[in-house]
């Protein structure tokens, strides 16, 4: 095998012979676009504009529990009242619904945001990215240790039922019950989160519009948050929400269509058969990587750190070690990121725990599903790409490209289009509302009214919009990749996850401990972070800093420190607090919710945090503890158990794409056929019943003055009577 030319038959396109030599292909991509520049313009505004008109339409016609999480849109003269929907359904909308969504939507639309807010750009390229270096294991280190955050924090969706039950962002609920010194600093590390989540986004979809068309990277930094602020001002979360379900929808079809075309449908790879017997040829030991037939960064022969060097073993210490990082680090992308805060405060208190269950359960298959196709198909496939090649997300672009040829550029990109503005449009509602409730409302007029609420958020979404673009060129031009900033979010905002947890689990948390672990958490975070590097590498580069080790200690060091901190300090001044004041949490205006006044109920929102938490920590413990363990003694996969792992991310991303797509439009069946009826019924029917009902809310304002005259007239002929009758006297008795 190691004098051959090429090494592999399959793999022959990217070698050729040179001076009696076998040359391999110096990267996949070299710099060549798949697609012309037209194709990815027509993407980035083209789904932009036609998001930015849709969802924004589909905001006036909808309302109720179709795809909506209601939210306010004001028309010229204040009423709040938008023509279509006052004519189809007769809804009206105050800034609560901008913000808190009506506190009504269903299990199966919440799992559905839920699945959309979470699928971000590094789920797609990251989790390929994982797998491409660690095998089989990436994919599922990757998609465990980012879904057990969403099982626990239906717990947290809960408690904010309970104790906080009219609040709009977290911090407002920080300040509530530990005051303003406090406030400041979660604020700080709320916005730090969105920033980086921004910042993840909008990388990893700038490199691969760039590698994939050749559109200017900085240009696709500006323009694809372009149509997501457009739709975001014009619906708020409304639109946001409808945005992520139809993102959500078209998500999951391609994820389907990739899964089935690696294991089912290709002529290249098409069975789990064919690619087992390829992963186990390019990883062999008698394989010849010396350059030029391989070269430096590429895929080639036995993986360092796994077992027997093969990619088919869940026995990998990188993938581990990735493992720990991607769970410790994630838990403060989920429980400090404000977006999630916001969906659980428009949830409805029943369907609050079993929307996180089901979502965290679906979102698995995104990057297990797909990276178990698109990243072990690149190293099945022998793809040459490079460690900077993949460490900028282009793994599944490469192996798009290589089984569907411009097609797979095409379904990718637009993929990855949905993803990015999806989650993005969840980034702009989340810095809105603390920019709106957290300062304007808190510092700046605490007499807001609805009307000026709406106009700072609206200044805010368009402010920061930009403010992403500006960012994410900054960061392209300083060299940061999505890998990179993928494993320090942990680093930096990992330290106020135990203190967020306890605010509303734990009355004795106090607000010195919750103030001073955060900040000495996150300081003794980047210190370890970069002295381990130092120590490892003997130099503190953008490639050192983003390896494995120091970035496992800083994650552990942040995250850790920050909670034994606020424990310490909390159980030496216990605050003893009774949530009284997060329960008195103020509304803007009054909520228009039709929900029955039992959702609120302690019993029912007891059981349900029973059933969240018995639910989420045994999936927890299945999907991080029970799983690997069972695969562990496997050692190097048979042909067998390896057909079954493909077989079971076959099934997941299938049944969790039907669930997540059919599920929303069951549970508001009854809607969507109200709101046909009334779009297509004869519009001389709908003007004259518009006349009827003029008719009758005329007569109905008229009927209280004719009743009140009634009366009066009845009691004035009462008095007449009574004296124009003789006088009845009574003899006095002798």
């Amino acid at each position: 095998m190691g004098s051959s030319c090429p090494p592999f038959s399959f793999a022959a396109k990217y070698y050729h012979e040179s001076g009696g030599s076998c040359v391999r292909q110096t990267s996949f991509f070299q710099g060549k676009a798949a697609l012309n520049q037209g194709v990815g313009y027509s993407v980035i505004l083209g789904f932009g504009a036609f998001f930015a008109f849709f969802t924004s339409f589909l905001c006036r016609v909808y309302v109720s529990e179709l795809l909506v999480f209601y939210y306010l849109v004001y028309s010229e003269n204040d009423k709040g009242v938008v023509w279509l929907e006052k004519r189809y359904v007769g809804s009206r909308h105050t800034s609560e619904w901008f913000n808190t969504a009506g506190r009504s939507v269903k299990t199966g639309l919440i799992a559905s945001v839920i699945v959309s807010q979470w699928t971000w750009a590094a789920t797609i390229l990251q989790s390929s990215n994982v797998a491409w270096q660690y095998g089989i294991s990436g994919p599922f280190w990757y998609a465990s240790g980012a879904t057990v955050q969403v099982l626990l924090f239906g717990v947290m969706a809960i408690e904010i039922k309970r104790k906080a039950p009219h609040a709009h962002t977290v911090c407002e609920i920080v300040k509530a019950r530990w005051g303003t010194a406090a406030h400041v600093v979660f604020l700080t590390f709320c916005f730090a989160t969105n920033i980086i989540v921004t910042a993840m986004l909008l990388l990893g979809g700038s490199a691969v519009v760039n590698a994939l068309t050749g559109v200017n990277i900085y240009s696709a930094s500006f323009l694809i948050p372009l149509g997501v602020v457009v739709y975001t001002l014009a619906g708020g979360l409304k639109a946001t929400f409808l945005a992520s379900y139809i993102h959500s929808v078209i998500v999951h079809v391609v994820l389907v269509i990739f899964v089935y075309l690696v294991y089912t449908a290709s002529s290249q790879l098409g069975s789990p058969d064919v690619v087992y017997r390829r992963l186990s040829e390019v990883s062999s030991k008698s394989r010849e990587c010396q350059d030029p037939v391989s070269h430096l960064g590429q895929a080639c022969g036995p993986v360092s750190g796994n077992y027997k060097g093969s990619y088919l073993t869940m026995l990998s210490s990188d993938g581990l070690v990735f493992g720990i990082i991607n769970i410790v680090g994630n838990f403060g992308t989920i429980f400090v990121d404000n977006g999630y805060w916001v969906s659980a405060i428009a949830a409805r208190p029943t369907s609050t725990h079993k929307g996180y269950l089901l979502g965290g359960l679906v979102w698995f298959a995104v990057p297990f599903s797909l990276a178990t196709s698109l990243g072990i198909g690149a190293l099945a496939l022998d793809l040459p790409l490079t460690a900077s090649e993949a460490g900028h997300g282009l793994v599944p672009a490469a192996t798009a490209i290589a089984l569907m040829g411009k097609a797979g550029s095409v379904l990718l990109l637009t993929m990855l289009f949905m993803a990015v503005t999806s989650a993005g449009s969840s980034e702009l509602i989340a810095v809105s509302s603390l920019c709106t409730y957290d300062i304007y409302r808190t510092y700046i007029n605490p007499h807001a009214t609805g009307k000026q609420i709406l106009k700072v958020s609206r200044i805010v979404i368009l402010g920061f919009g930009c403010f992403m673009g500006m960012l994410a060129v900054i960061l392209n031009k300083a060299g940061v990749s999505l890998g990179w900033m993928y494993l320090a979010t942990g680093v930096i905002i990992g330290s106020t996850v135990f203190p967020i947890a306890f605010m509303l689990l734990w009355s004795k948390a106090n607000s010195f401990g919750a103030i001073l672990g955060s900040i000495i958490g996150c300081v003794l975070g980047v210190i370890t972070w970069l002295s381990v590097t130092k120590i490892e590498y003997g130099r503190v580069t953008l490639d050192t800093t983003g390896r494995n080790a120091p970035m496992l200690a800083g994650n552990l060091m942040s995250t850790f420190t920050g909670g034994v901190v606020h424990v310490i300090c909390s159980l030496f001044w216990p605050q003893n607090y009774d949530w009284d004041t997060t329960q008195k949490i103020t509304m803007v205006e009054k909520d228009m919710t039709d929900l029955p006044g039992d959702e609120f109920e302690e019993e029912k929102l007891r059981k349900a945090k029973q059933w969240i938490m018995k639910w989420g920590l045994g999936f927890t413990l299945v999907i991080v503890v029970l799983w690997p363990a069972l695969s562990l003694p496997a050692g190097v996969f048979s042909l067998k158990y390896f057909t079954f792992w493909a077989v079971v991310a076959i099934a997941w991303g299938t049944v969790g794409s039907a669930v997540i797509i059919a599920m929303p439009l069951m549970e508001s069946w009854s809607t969507i056929q109200y709101v046909l009826a009334g779009m297509f019924t004869n519009d001389r029917l709908m003007a004259r019943m518009d006349k009827i009902d003029a008719k009758l809310e005329m007569i109905m304002q008229v009927l209280p003055d004719a009743e009140r005259g009634h009366l009066l007239e009845e009691e004035k002929a009462r008095k007449i009577d009574s004296v124009d009758q003789p006088d009845h006297i009574v003899p006095a008795s002798a």
